[in-house]
C-alpha cells in the first residue's frame, strides 16, 4: 500500500510535485510491485542537505531522472527514456521474474515496446502523430484528469494516490496480457504448422495477429484468413492484417458481404449458416466450423488466388 507524506525524511520514494503525468504515475506503479508499503514524497525540489535513502526519480538529476541536457536514448528504437522507462529497465525483469522466471526476458521485451516506449516518448515531448479529424483521449488524457481543476480545493497529492492505484491495476493487466500471449504462441505456431489453402484454425480464441506476422514459420506468409470459435457462439472468420502498423488486410472479406446478415448474407454467400459480415470486411461469423471455413475458402475463390 502507497502512503504519501510531506516530510521528506519519512519517504522512501521521492519524486515531482503538483501536476503529475504517466511517466512517474507509472514508475510508481512498477515499484509498487517491489516495495508495496512504500511512503511517497512529492517535493519541489531535493534540498541539497538531503542525505536520505529514498529512491529518488524523476526530479533531482540523479539515475532515475531524464531532465538533464545529455540523457539516455535507447540504441534500438532511439526513443529517448523517460523516469519510467530508467526504473523499468532497472528493476522490470526482477519483477516479471517473480512471476514467470522462464519467460520473463521475453515479456519484458514485448513491454517495453508496446508501453514503456510509449509512455517515454510522450513524456520526454515526441507526441504521436494523429490525422484523425477527432480528439482521441489515450493513457496520459486519462492520468492528466485526475489532476486538480483550476477551481477545486483539494490536495493533488491525494488525487495522485488515486491515479497510481488506478495505473497500478492497469499495470497488472498489461502483465497479464503479455504473459497470456507468449503462452498463447505454442499453439499458434501449432496451427501455423497445420495450415492449409491459406487457412488457419484455432481450437479456441487467443492473440494470434502479431503472432502470425512476426512468426518464422513459411506457412504464416500465406495465411490470409484465421478461423476461431466466437464467444458469442458459432466460429469467427477473421482477415489477417498486412503488417503491425495497418489496419489493412491481405485479403478482405468479399465487398458486396459486407454489412449483411442473417439470410441474406446467407443467399449472397452461399454459407448455409453464416450470420454476420463486418461492414468494413475484416470479420465474418457462421453457426458451424464447417460453414466458416467454407466462407473462407469461397472469399479466395471469389478473389482468384490459387490454393
Amino acid at each position: 500500500m502507497l502512503k504519501i507524506t510531506k516530510n521528506i525524511d519519512e519517504a522512501n520514494l521521492i519524486t515531482h510535485a503538483s501536476k503529475f503525468h504517466a511517466d512517474e504515475v507509472f514508475a510508481t506503479a512498477l515499484l509498487l510491485k517491489l516495495y508495496s508499503d512504500s511512503i511517497i514524497c512529492r517535493v519541489n525540489e531535493v534540498p541539497s542537505t538531503y542525505n536520505g535513502n529514498a529512491l529518488i526519480y524523476d526530479i533531482g538529476f540523479g539515475k532515475y531522472d531524464h531532465h538533464m541536457k545529455d540523457f539516455d536514448l535507447r540504441h534500438d528504437s532511439g526513443v529517448k527514456y523517460a523516469s519510467f522507462g530508467l526504473l523499468f529497465k532497472e528493476y522490470g525483469l526482477r519483477y516479471l521474474e517473480s512471476i514467470d522466471k522462464d519467460n520473463a526476458l521475453t515479456a519484458y521485451i514485448m513491454i517495453e515496446h508496446d508501453l514503456v516506449e510509449g509512455v517515454d516518448a510522450v513524456d520526454n515531448g515526441e507526441f504521436p502523430l494523429v490525422t484523425a479529424p477527432y480528439n482521441y483521449k489515450g493513457i496520459e488524457s486519462l492520468i492528466n484528469d485526475y489532476n486538480v481543476c483550476w477551481d477545486e480545493h483539494i490536495d493533488n497529492d491525494i488525487q495522485f494516490l488515486k491515479v497510481v492505484d488506478i495505473i497500478s491495476s492497469y499495470f497488472d493487466r498489461v502483465v497479464e496480457h503479455t504473459f497470456a500471449k507468449i503462452r498463447a504462441k505454442q499453439h499458434v505456431d501449432k496451427a501455423i504448422l497445420n495450415s492449409a489453402n491459406h487457412i488457419m484454425i484455432l481450437d479456441e480464441y487467443m492473440p494470434f495477429k502479431d503472432i502470425v506476422l512476426s512468426s518464422d514459420l513459411e506457412q504464416a506468409k500465406d495465411i490470409l484468413f484465421a478461423i476461431t470459435p466466437s464467444n458469442r457462439g458459432g466460429f469467427n472468420v477473421h482477415t489477417i492484417p498486412r503488417d503491425k502498423s495497418t489496419h489493412e488486410t491481405r485479403m478482405d472479406l468479399p465487398k458486396e458481404w459486407g454489412g449483411l446478415i442473417d439470410k441474406e448474407l446467407q443467399e449472397v454467400s452461399g454459407v448455409p449458416t453464416a450470420t454476420f459480415c463486418h461492414k468494413e470486411l475484416f470479420l465474418a461469423v457462421t453457426s458451424t466450423l464447417e460453414d466458416a471455413i467454407l466462407m473462407a475458402n469461397k472469399a479466395i475463390e471469389l478473389a482468384n488466388i490459387d490454393k
